[in-house]
């Protein structure tokens, strides 16, 4: 639910700075989150979306994301970044369109040439020039000096992150740490297998970050958890997350997207179920830690359930 005062935020900036001929109600929610929210707004004509953060970071991320836009990987352009009272904003266009995991199963399918061509483009962009691993840092570069150091980097409460107090948050629930502390030793024994690949990974292309329209990728949207490393990652994360979208499970999308990675490189072969369970257990353990720090018990749970069951399927 978007707090009130971001509102009040977001038609202080357009009042002053985005005045028009359009009618004042122009300002329509889009999201919100724990840390954010977004609003569509028409200006002289044409549609753009204002986004609010206590952070700039993850607007500077978007920025440079986009430099790395193209037809089957439409990333909007950030046309500004400022701030306004205590909170950052950011401004670019409106691209219109339905998330992928709200489209019914008929669009569904009519989507998933284009989703496969995206994830290509994803995978073919150039990262030659950009240095390390992991985090995308706001300056356009990767934060860890290598892939494995990024992926063990899970099990640190960075007192720059957003989600710093989680490990304090989590000691409250011996059972819930103690898992944490197993997934997390299972990870050190995979990451042997995770090949230092130097790969553009969105790593949060579902909930509201992916849209389609007239069965086309139309953009792809918040590059806040962009990271640079394993390609397969952001297939682990539409593999771990299906049981929550039984659309998928209609269409066969998840074994789509494995031939369609097999397929697209010979290094995508290599050790393939060791990575992906890395990666998983990856993003089990951020979502443990971010669940934990705002108390979303029932979210906790299901994460290590649904961890549970990927980790007796492969054993």
């Amino acid at each position: 639910m978007i707090k009130p005062e971001l509102t009040s935020i977001a038609k202080t900036v357009l009042e002053h700075e985005y005045k028009s001929n359009e009618p004042e109600d122009t300002l329509t929610p889009i999201q919100g989150g724990e840390w954010s929210a977004a609003y569509r707004f028409s200006y002289c004509g044409q549609e753009y979306v204002i986004r609010l953060s206590h952070t700039p970071d993850n607007f500077y991320r978007d920025k440079a994301a986009s430099q790395w836009s193209s037809p089957s990987l439409p990333i909007p352009q950030i046309i500004r970044i400022d701030c306004c009272k205590d909170q950052y904003f950011a401004i670019s266009p409106f691209f219109p369109g339905v998330a992928l995991e709200s489209l019914p199963f008929a669009e569904l399918e009519q989507a998933i040439p284009g989703l496969l061509s995206m994830l290509s483009a994803l995978q073919s962009v150039d990262l030659s020039t950009i240095e390390g691993f992991g985090t995308l840092t706001p300056e356009g570069k990767g934060a860890f000096h290598c892939w494995t150091d990024a992926l063990l980097d899970v099990n640190n409460d960075r007192p720059d992150s957003l989600t710093h107090g989680w490990r304090a948050a989590l000691t409250e629930f011996p059972e819930w740490q103690c898992k944490f502390e197993r997934f997390y030793e299972e990870l050190t024994k995979l990451v042997r297998y995770c090949p230092e690949h130097k790969h553009l990974i969105h790593s949060d292309l579902l909930y509201q970050n992916l849209l389609v329209d007239n069965r086309n990728i139309s953009a792809v949207l918040d590059w806040g958890c962009a990271m640079v490393g394993d390609p397969l990652y952001d297939y682990a994360m539409f593999a771990f997350f299906e049981p929550w979208f039984p659309a998928f499970t209609q269409v066969g999308l998840v074994q789509k997207l494995e031939r369609m990675y097999l397929l697209k490189s010979p290094g995508n072969c290599e050790n393939f179920r060791q990575r992906v369970l890395a990666c998983q257990i990856h993003v089990t353990l951020g979502n443990i830690a971010y669940c934990a720090l705002i108390k979303r018990h029932k979210d906790l749970q299901d994460h290590i359930n649904r961890l549970d069951d990927v980790l007796r399927e492969t054993s």
